[in-house]
């Protein structure tokens, strides 16, 4: 996706947006959202070449400035969503390398992870229920905080707000678990309306003016890897799809 500058009023920059610490205070780096493991090898790598001035105009990948506490704190859960999803779209804990040879690498690099997931009780979350004969039931603490971390760098990065509250409801589950007027809410859903403006120099008012990498209120990532949409009218509503799977949405409501 293309970068696009953020005029946005420098005093909402100064907290980390998930401790709430100063960031002149602490150790700060900046954080991808999305999760960057959840995006292609090559564009990340697209990605790596962009922050190092050498890559192409189309290759960077949005990011936010929090303290590297958290930052570094959220490794863990976000390795074990990618495990969850990379089982359930391979079908097996321990898929054949020669049929999905990414998700056998990663699953056999995180093998604690995999035992945890065995170890999970039948009937604790039917997230993933109805593929059968495969069924996982990951923890769904460790899903959320993936979840909301990615919504609230969502928010920081388009409209410049910063959610530092807990928010008021959390949400995921497969796109083709929904009903079709369940999804066509989803899809189509928030994007704010002309009649309610984001706020000046952020940027999601450079995309609703230019209307640059949006369709339909949602901002791709890459195609079949993530796509986002943050609604502003009533409240703050974030809403993702990771690899036409995983559809999740966190609001946090006025």
């Amino acid at each position: 996706m293309f970068y696009v500058e953020d005029y946005s009023d420098e005093r909402l920059k100064s907290w980390c947006i998930h401790c709430g610490a100063a960031i002149a205070n602490v150790n700060a780096n900046r954080d991808h959202v999305p999760t960057k493991s959840f995006l292609s090898k090559r564009l990340r790598e697209a990605g790596a070449a962009y922050d190092r001035g050498r890559g192409l105009p189309d290759g960077y990948l949005p990011q936010v400035l929090v303290c590297k506490a958290c930052n570094a704190g959220f490794s863990r859960d976000e390795t074990y969503v990618l495990c969850v999803l990379h089982a359930v779209l391979a079908g097996s804990l321990y898929p054949d390398p020669d049929t999905h040879p990414e998700a056998a690498n990663v699953l056999r690099s995180n093998r604690d992870i995999v035992r945890s997931l065995k170890a999970r009780p039948d009937g604790q979350m039917f997230l993933f229920d109805g593929l059968q004969p495969f069924t996982l039931y990951p923890d769904p603490d460790r899903v959320s905080k993936v979840v909301v971390k990615n919504a609230r760098g969502h928010a920081y990065h388009e409209i410049g707000e910063p959610l530092l509250e807990e928010p008021s409801s959390i949400s995921f589950q497969p796109l083709q678990s929904m009903s079709d007027d369940e999804r066509a809410t989803f899809e189509n859903g928030g994007g704010g309306g002309l009649d309610l403006w984001p706020e000046v120099g952020s940027r999601m008012m450079v995309r609703i003016l230019e209307g640059v990498g949006m369709a339909g209120g949602w901002v791709e990532v890459e195609r079949g890897h993530y796509r986002y949409a943050v609604d502003w009218s009533a409240g703050i509503s974030v809403r993702t799809v990771i690899w036409d799977y995983l559809a999740t949405e966190t609001r946090w409501d006025p």
